[in-house]
């Protein structure tokens, strides 16, 4: 890939799962189905014949080649609860209406356009589904698809190729009706990408919908109807009007997927990954709020409209300076009413806002007019010191930027600030452009940032250049002739989509080191789409008022920030980098609390218990034994509400006083089919809290390097002996293996026969278009009614054994009959069985041998030591011996890790001892593994030996997951190879030191 672009990794875990989700829902479907053509035909109607059909042979015919879906919907329903049940989600007793929709939910930021691309190919490999078309709500997010779509291309290329996949990707303009013709009768793969507004309308209104003598007399509607597309819609809470919904099935889709990350109506989920999930797995940045609000009391009557309602009665909602019972003064909402006196004791009790009342209110625009100021608007507020505030909120944006700027910089990684304005004159002020802007905000932030650059002779080697050159702004435009200014707007116009697809046209730009702008001022008319990865601050220069404003405002940032490499833009996942500040009017609580208020209101229990919160446990077998087989939807609930019942959480899963872990006797007293579980199910309830997603600023710590230790000759000698790399091969016993795995195939669950549902329809042609008619329908057995798989190859790609192993492995089962009868069923059932084989077997005949180098150099050690990065107090432990080892404080990422770290610090046998950093990496056959610890222990006064040190809950093998035990069982292999031979697992109660 070209160095300037961006770099995609193909093997993300959850994006693998949110791909694998849509192709398995039509398992079963076979690969050569009858490909499905259809021939539009030429219409010849007479003026005097209003309704007459005609079926007319003219010479030019067209072909449309199309998808053809040919599961019954029963087949359907069941793929769709094992996925439901395999992602923990409530599993679907029935499909929720007569079309096949689909919703998949993912969290903004985490790659959803990608996700859906990569599902159109899989599905084109797999089933030979050819026709897509994706629905976008606005102009703005079809250009940021296409954008996409355009960096992507080199990517999925590499990716299917191979497989005899080729694309062609287009834009539905509306200008020419012709523009469907080839996307109709392609045989490769065709994405079209279409607003939502060109298919919503009549023949009147839209030319998707007139008749055009090109296209012999039909409609560009007729050409894509007769493909049966796969519909993906991109943000499908904008389209769920009537109108927009039988815009859809003017389509006739086989099948409709929908991607968002907050949907209003939920269909047939197959896939969720929400805000906390995303968190969970790093797939976001750590959010982190900077508080500057006014100190005191008001030295005038501060108020700030928030809403005008008329119902049940005509009130203002208005947050004003309250008198508690302790006489201190605290800002709350309260509900006011016309002509009613703002100082009342039942509203405020604080005679400052004496002669203070509502004259007027008004709902269309929202205002009320107050007797002793005038009209004061929604979100505006008098009285507070706004000015000063708003200063002091672009002070200390600058000052993180700064600090970023130089943590940064040498990574690659370009750091972004993003303003938020509530008006456009904020920032223009007297000008019409970047150049001549004079406004308030400008002139503050120009006059800051000259004043904190010069704090330090590093901001001004980084950023020498004139304020001017490095902000610019963003607003919605107007052209009038040869001028264009800038306009308020409220996100919805056509010119929002200029401003939109300017911003989006020089994303790439606004990455690159060498253009000079970092801090980018915007409308506050936030919508889907407007994000950059590198945005590190957002600042909000007006109150927080709307019910979801604080989390699209985070959705602007939230997504992994990327660094410039030899070969293009990669994400950095690295915690400690991957931070986001929000600088706020509002204090830390005020904030958090209303952020968690908007992710409840959006169906999303951030900071609680969530139901499906156990779903992910690994289940255990009838020996005991952890197996890759979850818990499910059903079984965490059972376990939520039995958390309810005895008083652990409450009705909206927040965590009650009565869950105290740490307390000696504590236990959740269990069913006893959940009780080995316990440990696991105590270890999620703890990670409930608000807190660990959003974090004050306050908490953030410095970590300090003793850089005396890496120095030391004794430190130099263990850190050779502990990091010398390795290699390994693995013998596999064939005979062994063989009978295993027939075995496991043997015991497996019997693979139903699939039936197959043809639908005949013709095709009458009339007045307005092309008709369908659903003649009849049959289902028949699908058994030897087309070419079977290849199923030898398949299984030879995803387990590398050998053709005559295989084949020795599917005669040796006696189920080779079901392989014919479903063939799809039978392939994903072997496979499965087959790779669990190899993992047990691998594990018991891999050996290790010491080679030249190291897996983490000492030099790149200290090197990666030097630099700052972002850590927070509650996940660090402060050292009390700061000689033993790195860092005055250890991070850890468990409650286990923190005990093992206080145990380390206080036992005066142990020398010294370290938190392993991620780089640390030493390869298993089942991926990278890294160890937690690396200690040097003193005994008999002299011997030192060298240990490394996995923490865990438990020492029974059976608790662990297959993938996790295999990767300690290969790591004690390595570390024998290299001669460190204590290496093993330390459980609270046996440390094993």
């Amino acid at each position: 890939m070209r160095g300037s672009g961006f770099q995609f990794d193909a093997s993300q875990p959850y994006q693998l799962d949110a791909v694998a989700s849509v192709v398995d829902l039509f398992d079963g479907q076979p690969k050569d189905a009858e490909k499905l053509v259809v021939t539009l035909r030429g219409a010849a109607v007479p003026p005097d014949s209003h309704q007459a059909t005609l079926d007319i042979d003219l010479a030019q015919e067209v072909g449309a080649v199309g998808n053809s879906l040919v599961l019954d919907r029963d087949l359907i329903l069941a793929n769709l609860q094992r996925v439901q049940d395999r992602n923990g989600l409530d599993v679907a007793s029935s499909l929720t209406s007569d079309a096949l929709d689909f919703d998949i939910e993912m969290e903004t930021g985490t790659g959803k356009t990608y996700v859906y691309l990569r599902a159109i190919f899989e599905l084109a490999v797999r089933y030979n589904f050819t026709k897509f078309v994706i629905l976008v709500p606005s102009v703005a997010i079809r250009e940021g698809v296409s954008t996409s779509i355009r960096l992507m291309r080199a990517h999925f290329e590499s990716l299917y190729k191979p497989h005899g996949i080729t694309f062609d990707a287009s834009i539905y303009s509306g200008k020419s009706a012709e523009e469907v013709q080839s996307f109709a009768t392609s045989t490769n793969v065709q994405i079209l990408i279409m607003t939502i507004d060109s298919i919503r309308g009549n023949a009147n209104t839209r030319i998707i919908h007139q008749t055009r003598d090109k296209l012999n007399g039909l409609r560009p509607i007729d050409y894509l109807k007769a493909t049966h597309p796969v519909v993906i819609m991109d943000e499908p809470q904008n389209m769920e009007s009537q109108l927009s919904q039988s815009a859809v099935g003017e389509l006739d889709p086989v099948f409709t997927l929908r991607y968002s990350a907050t949907h209003k109506k939920q269909r047939n989920v197959v896939y969720r990954l929400d805000p906390v999930d995303a968190y969970d797995l790093g797939l976001v940045k750590q959010i982190v709020v900077a508080e500057v609000a006014q100190q005191g009391a008001d030295a005038t009557p501060y108020i700030r409209l928030v809403e005008v309602r008329r119902e049940p009665s005509w009130s203002a909602r208005l947050e004003l300076s309250c008198r508690k019972a302790d006489g201190s003064l605290e800002r709350r909402i309260v509900s006011v009413k016309q002509h009613q006196e703002l100082s009342d004791a039942r509203l405020t009790n604080n005679p400052i806002y004496e002669g203070w009342r509502i004259n007027d209110m008004s709902i269309e625009p929202a205002y009320v007019d107050l007797t002793s100021h005038g009209f004061l608007y929604e979100g505006e507020s008098v009285g507070a010191s706004a000015g000063a505030i708003y200063k002091e909120m672009i002070r200390e944006t600058v000052r993180e930027h700064l600090r970023k700027e130089s943590m940064l910089r040498g990574k690659g990684i370009k750091v972004l600030s993003l303003f938020f304005v509530d008006k456009v004159a904020s920032y223009l002020g007297d000008g019409t452009n970047n150049d001549d802007a004079s406004g308030d905000f400008v002139q503050w932030f120009d006059e800051v940032f000259v004043e904190e650059r010069a704090k330090s002779a590093r901001y001004q080697e980084l950023l020498p250049q004139a304020p001017s050159e490095l902000r610019r702004a963003y607003f919605s435009q107007i052209k009038r002739g040869k001028t264009t200014t800038f306009q308020d707007s409220s996100g919805t116009t056509k010119a929002d989509d200029d401003a939109y697809e300017l911003i989006m046209q020089q994303k790439e730009r606004l990455l690159d080191e060498n253009e000079p702008v970092r801090f980018i001022f915007s409308h506050s008319a936030l919508r889907e789409g407007w994000d950059n990865p590198n945005v590190f601050q957002i600042c909000t220069l007006r109150e927080m008022g709307a019910e979801t404003e604080r989390r699209q405002t985070l959705g602007r940032g939230l997504r992994l920030p990327v660094a410039k490499t030899d070969n293009g833009y990669a994400r950095v996942a690295d915690r400690s980098i991957a931070t986001l500040t929000v600088i706020a009017n509002e204090s830390y609580t005020k904030f958090a609390d209303a952020l968690q208020r908007e992710y409840k209101e959006a169906g999303v229990d951030i900071g609680r218990v969530r139901r499906a919160e156990f779903s992910k446990i690994p289940l255990q077998d009838e020996n005991g034994a952890l197996t890759d087989d979850q818990f499910g939807y059903q079984r965490s609930v059972l376990v939520w509400e039995h958390l309810k019942d005895k008083g652990f959480i409450d009705k909206d899963g927040a965590v009650t006083s009565k869950f105290q872990p740490n307390q000696l006797g504590f236990d959740l007293d269990l069913p006893v089919d959940f009780a080995w579980a316990g440990s696991t199910i105590i270890e999620l309830v703890e990670r409930a809290s608000i807190g660990k997603y959003v974090k004050p600023i306050s908490k953030r710590q410095p970590r300090v390097l003793n850089k005396q230790l890496y120095s030391n000759p004794e430190f130099e000698d263990f850190w050779e002996a502990i990091s010398q790399k390795t290699t390994y091969r693995v013998r596999v016993d064939r005979d062994q293996l063989i009978e295993n795995a027939m075995r496991a195939i043997r015991e497996a669950p019997k693979v139903d026969a699939l039936r197959i549902q043809v639908t005949r329809a013709g095709v009458k042609v009339l007045r307005g278009g092309a008709k369908g008619e659903e003649l009849g329908t049959r289902s028949a057995d699908l058994k030897g009614s087309y070419d079977l798989p290849d199923i030898i190859t398949e299984l030879q790609e995803a387990t590398s054994l050998t053709r005559k192993t295989i084949v020795d492995i599917l005669i040796g089962s006696g189920r080779l009959g079901e392989f014919i009868g479903n063939p799809n069923d039978f392939i994903a059932m072997t496979k499965r069985a087959l790779q669990s084989e190899l993992a047990k077997i691998v594990v018991d005949g891999i050996q290790y041998e010491r080679i030249a180098g190291s897996v983490y150099e000492l030099r790149e050690l200290q090197k990666d030591g030097e630099e700052e990065k972002e850590r927070f107090l509650d996940q660090m432990y402060k050292v009390q011996h700061t000689q033993k080892t790195d860092f005055d404080y250890v991070v850890f990422d468990s409650d286990v890790e923190r005990q093992f770290a206080e145990l380390l610090d206080s036992r005066e046998d142990v020398k010294l001892f370290m938190k392993l950093p991620a780089k640390f990496k030493i390869d298993t056959p089942v991926g990278p593994y890294i160890p937690d610890w690396a200690i040097v222990k003193q005994e008999d006064g002299e011997d030192r030996i060298y240990m490394v040190r996995e923490t865990k809950s438990t020492l029974d093998d059976a608790k662990l997951r297959p993938a996790e035990l295999a990767k300690i069982k290969s790591a004690e292999r390595h570390f024998e190879a290299i001669g460190v031979g204590s290496y093993g697992r330390s459980v609270p109660g046996a440390w094993n030191l």
